[in-house]
């Protein structure tokens, strides 16, 4: 098969990764795949690392002036805006049009996007929220299809095989990741962090993401600031997570979480809050705990019984392990896409 994938964001997240993840699992299956994106953001780089083929989208693209003859898929990833126009060509060349969504947003914004159904073959969601969103919008649901994002798992998987003997030693260390530039997760977390403290002063944090004196300002200011690592945001994340025992996500507002999803594959137990996307692929007490969101001491009250119980908290984290390897590795992940996208040609 002929495969387009499509990302009109310069941002590097979850949705590029998706992106340029599987056309390289394509490519490496003998299909030939290229993406579509803005040139010299981080994901047209990444696709010249893995040698994956890319052409550079522009406004002219945008608009429709691209020739897409050739190309059986053209899956566009979580697209700002689809013209008409464009999906018209793409459609009159005799390629099938994939919407793949990963992000939340408003009841809008989904409408938008279902007006797109008269060319789109089907809207896949990165989670079931995404999914009932799509349906809430006035798509039917056998227009709608869940895919989960992908991981690839070589380098997470190597951090997940020490944790076993980690869940047995002592202090433990609990971390979170946040780019948040309101800085209220931040807050969040070292208010639980501060509850955990009182109960068990030999505990150790890390809060990886956006640096801001006011973060340590803040936790300074709680007395807590000589058991808190404050790192900037890291391209060692695996090994970073390898450091940590429990991952507490402190997430105000509903969405994926790639870091999330990268401490699971990490073997890392996580402490997650009630919210949608978020908690999409976790069952409680099996594979995370899920909590009150904006509940400092509800999250403080998990991640002491998890140091508690470390037999419980190794379960939790294989589990998650597990489901992430299982359902979200690039092969797994690739392997639900050309399936869907063979049903649709043969159809």
């Amino acid at each position: 098969m002929n495969i387009l994938n499509v990302c009109d964001s310069a941002v590097w997240d979850l949705v590029g990764y998706q992106a340029l993840h599987t056309a390289a699992r394509y490519a490496k299956l003998g299909h030939n795949a290229a993406v579509l994106c803005p040139g010299g953001s981080r994901l047209a780089a990444e696709c010249a690392k893995l040698k994956v083929q890319v052409m550079p989208l522009t406004l002219k693209t945008k608009l429709g002036f691209f020739d897409s003859a050739g190309w059986d898929i053209v899956n566009f990833h979580n697209p700002d805006s689809l013209s008409p126009l464009l999906l018209k060509k793409i459609k009159a060349a005799g390629s099938r049009v994939f919407v793949t969504q990963f992000k939340l947003g408003s009841p809008r914004a989904f409408e938008r996007l279902a007006q797109a159904a008269p060319y789109v073959e089907l809207f896949l969601g990165a989670c079931n929220s995404v999914q009932e969103e799509f349906i809430s919008a006035g798509l039917e649901p056998r227009r709608t299809f869940m895919v989960p994002p992908c991981l690839s798992i070589g380098r997470w998987e190597s951090a997940m095989l020490i944790k076993p003997a980690m869940f047995q030693k002592r202090p433990y260390r609990v971390g979170t990741v946040s780019m948040d530039p309101t800085l209220k997760e931040q807050e969040l977390f070292l208010m639980m962090a501060k509850e955990v403290l009182a109960v068990m002063p030999e505990t150790n944090f890390m809060l990886v993401g956006l640096k801001d004196e006011r973060i340590r300002a803040f936790a300074r200011s709680m007395d807590i600031s000589h058991k808190v690592d404050i790192l900037s945001d890291r391209n060692d994340m695996p090994e970073v997570m390898a450091m940590m025992h429990i991952y507490a996500k402190t997430a105000r507002r509903p969405g994926l979480s790639m870091s999330l999803i990268e401490a699971q594959a990490s073997g890392v137990t996580c402490v997650i809050p009630r919210l949608k996307g978020l908690s999409d692929f976790t069952v409680n007490e099996r594979n995370g705990v899920i909590v009150t969101p904006e509940d400092p001491l509800a999250c403080a009250r998990a991640v002491i019984r998890l140091i508690g119980n470390p037999a419980a908290c190794h379960a939790m984290s294989k589990m998650a392990f597990d489901y992430v390897n299982n359902n979200m590795s690039v092969p797994v992940v690739a392997n639900i896409l050309l399936r869907l996208y063979e049903d649709s040609l043969a159809s």
